[in-house]
């Protein structure tokens, strides 16, 4: 199957019974992951990090066994689904504080002494875990705080909520993005597929470097952003109204919150686990358009994004995997977004997606094919020019029949 495969609406349709109860249940994935995730940190041993395997491995079974998602339910529950979105906050928080407490047998905040009252004993929890389920503990948590952006994303395209764009800023904090609200709307929306746009992967980069470029470039354009934004309205640069400079102080909270509970090393703990989280961040970013470009002066169209349409990946991405859509229309809710039958598709998940990227060679294996439907079906003449005459790899058209 192809990127231009036509989807069969029958073929994968659900029964009305079972889209009316999945339509809106599934969104809680999300949150269950990160509940199981404080439920291995209170129980302590292998559960720091066995709940995060069979999870995604559960994910990834449930997307080649279950039919591919087009539902588009009528007038979902929009109270419901934002409830969900804005728990994800607090839920990644308590991962992170039990998390921390790991890597040290001090209380500085009374945690472990309140968990006791209630008949939890953390302290018999870490005393029981090796140092490599700790090790193995920095990447479970690297894991939820990472799909946890995906919430994250959601809320920091309702500009008019500041309630969201606070909690999009906070949950960004922990993936070391406070600034993520402030990139992906302004820049990365409006420059997609360009070359200027550090959040259009290329044809030939691989995960690490693309994700470099991308906290360079993101890092950098808000900064100048909210730097000529201090100076039109006449403020100084270093300002407690730079929303660089006080985004930037949510990670360093955190950061000074792990050192306070377990010293430098939770310090370090917290920059492993942001970092690894970060990677998963970017690699969403890096799935979504990998080689797909626009010309300047050529508008955004439903030919610069990957869609997905299986059932499990889509449902603890909040729909993210729906990303035509989502590009055409960015201010529309995510449970309201549509299918694209004419967009370029992929066969995987995006979890499958991201972990296949891990390994650059496989990944730019998986996606030639693709890449080539694209260029034969989707790329217009200028831009097989420009491939042509910048060397960069592509498929010509195949001859009329």
């Amino acid at each position: 199957m192809t990127s231009v495969n036509i989807i069969d609406p029958e073929r994968f349709r659900f029964s009305s019974s079972a889209a009316a109860f999945f339509s809106h249940l599934r969104y809680s994935l999300q949150n269950v992951a990160f509940l199981l995730g404080i439920f291995g940190l209170l129980a302590g041993g292998i559960w720091l990090w066995l709940p995060f395997i069979v999870f995604v491995v559960a994910i990834l079974i449930g997307n080649v066994k279950f039919k591919l998602d087009i539902s588009e339910p009528e007038n979902p529950p929009y109270a419901l689904h934002d409830f969900l979105l804005r728990a994800a906050l607090p839920l990644l928080l308590t991962n992170a504080l039990l998390f921390a407490h790991y890597f040290t047998n001090a209380d500085p905040f009374h945690i472990v002494a309140g968990l006791k009252h209630v008949g939890v004993n953390l302290d018999a929890a870490r005393a029981s875990t090796h140092h490599a389920d700790r090790v193995l503990g920095i990447f479970a948590q690297g894991f939820y705080w990472g799909i946890g952006q995906t919430a994250g994303h959601e809320l920091c395209h309702r500009l008019n909520s500041r309630l969201d764009l606070g909690l999009a800023r906070w949950i960004g904090g922990l993936a070391l993005d406070p600034v993520f609200h402030l990139h992906h709307p302004f820049c990365h929306h409006r420059r997609l597929g360009l070359l200027s746009d550090p959040g259009t992967a290329r044809r030939g980069d691989n995960l690490y470097g693309f994700t470099i470029r991308c906290a360079i470039g993101n890092t950098l354009y808000v900064a100048q952003a909210e730097a000529e934004r201090m100076r039109r309205t006449g403020r100084p640069v270093f300002s407690p109204h730079n929303r660089f400079i006080t985004a930037w102080g949510i990670c360093l909270l955190y950061l000074g919150v792990f050192i306070v509970i377990a010293g430098p090393l939770g310090g370090l703990v917290f920059l492993a686990a942001g970092c690894f989280s970060r990677l998963l961040l970017e690699s969403t970013a890096y799935v979504e358009h990998y080689g797909l470009f626009r010309l300047e002066g050529e508008r955004i169209d439903n030919r610069l994004s990957w869609d997905v349409y299986t059932f499990f990946s889509n449902a603890i991405l909040y729909n993210v995997a729906r990303h035509t859509d989502h590009h055409l229309h960015p201010l529309r809710h995510c449970a309201d977004l549509k299918i694209d039958p004419g967009a370029p598709r992929l066969n995987h998940g995006y979890i499958a997606l991201v972990l296949i990227s891990l390994v650059p060679p496989l990944y730019w294996r998986v996606m030639q094919p693709h890449l080539d439907d694209w260029d034969r079906h989707f790329a217009t003449p200028a831009e097989l020019a420009y491939m042509r005459d910048h060397n960069i790899p592509h498929a010509e058209p195949l001859p009329a029949s």
